[in-house]
């Protein structure tokens, strides 16, 4: 199976894809338990084959990382010898960019309420935020729990609690969901309703 091409990283901009990207591969090309797996303590006689397999995966995996870096990136990491030291390395100097924007920007985030179904799309993206900053499920519900339409967020207050089996953002969810359906029915019983007074008009005028 041919590899998708991976846009070389030169900076923490498109640093997410270009992670995701890099670990399929590393997963299609069974080496990704480099980066998270142990290493084995020194082979035994009998593990010759398993510790050259092991460095044979090592090196393919950083092979394939440093092949993704930059021009300008690839003289700092190239140093690592380890696939797993280059990807920590890599970890530590764009993930923590990576969290302090994702921070910034669940802050930031409010909701546009004029766009009707879109809203979904909106929680979706603002817990996405949450996540990456990497606040609990909880902490991601309170902080959207003050950004949401008024109506929701009472919904979302009056159903918590010990005896709802529906928690954090999953009750978030259920809240803005049947929200949405309640415009979309009101809007869809609104036309309607137009259209049968604009109907009886017509009917009048001939």
């Amino acid at each position: 199976m041919a590899s998708l091409p991976i846009k070389p990283l030169d900076g923490h901009g498109g640093y997410l894809r270009w992670k995701e990207s890099l670990l399929l591969r590393a997963h299609t090309l069974g080496v990704a338990h480099v980066l998270f797996d142990a290493r084995p303590a020194a082979a035994g006689e009998g593990n010759e084959a398993a510790a050259k397999k092991l460095a044979r995966d090592d090196a393919v995996c950083r092979g394939h990382i440093l092949a993704a870096l930059s021009d300008r990136l690839l003289p700092d990491y190239a140093r690592f010898a380890t696939a797993a030291d280059l990807w920590r390395a890599l970890e530590r100097t764009y993930d923590v960019q990576v969290r302090f924007d994702a921070h910034d920007k669940f802050r930031k985030f409010s909701f546009d309420e004029s766009t009707g179904e879109v809203l979904l799309e909106q929680l979706a993206h603002a817990e996405a935020l949450g996540a990456a900053t990497g606040l609990s499920d909880g902490f991601v519900a309170y902080g959207l729990r003050e950004k949401l339409p008024w109506a929701v967020s009472a919904a979302v207050i009056m159903r918590s609690g010990p005896n709802n089996n529906e928690k954090g953002m999953e009750l978030v969810w259920r809240s803005l969901g049947r929200s949405c359906r309640l415009a979309w029915m009101r809007n869809i019983f609104g036309r309607r309703r137009e259209w049968k007074i604009m109907k009886r008009v017509a009917n009048l005028l001939h």
